[in-house]
Formats: structure tokens, C-alpha cells, sequence
């Protein structure tokens, strides 16, 4: 899990944790364990829940999930 992309998307969008939790549905609390890095490996419907509140792309969603773009 890539923890700073999913910082550096907030902080573009100005996306707060607690307006994330909204968009996903998913406990600020536990989001802001994944966000801060605490949970390392968190499930994947909870990142595909992050890569859709966020309408990112096939490479971007591979970035989220730790897999190197090589372009």
C-alpha cells in the first residue's frame, strides 16, 4: 500500500480523512490508521472503496496498491 500516494491525492483534492471516510464509507478512525501507515496491509475492498471515492485510473490504482509505473 502506497501511504503516500494516498496523502499527496488528499492533500491535491484537499480531502480531509473525516470527508474520505464519507466519500467511503469506511471508519475515520481505521482510515486514519491506514492513511498514517499504522495498518500496512489493509483489505483490498477498502483500497478499491479509496481508488473510487478518488476516480483514479488503472496506473494510479496500481500505484495505490504499491506496484511501480515503469513509463
Amino acid at each position: 500500500m502506497n501511504f503516500k500516494k494516498i496523502k499527496k491525492v488528499m492533500k491535491n483534492r484537499n480531502i480531509s480523512i473525516y470527508r474520505l471516510s464519507q466519500m467511503t464509507n469506511i471508519d475515520d478512525r481505521g482510515l486514519g490508521k491506514i492513511v498514517n501507515g499504522k495498518t500496512k496491509n489493509p483489505h483490498i475492498d477498502t483500497v478499491i472503496k479509496i481508488a473510487k471515492a478518488f476516480n483514479l485510473t488503472n496506473d494510479e490504482f496500481a500505484e495505490l496498491c504499491g506496484y511501480k509505473n515503469d513509463k
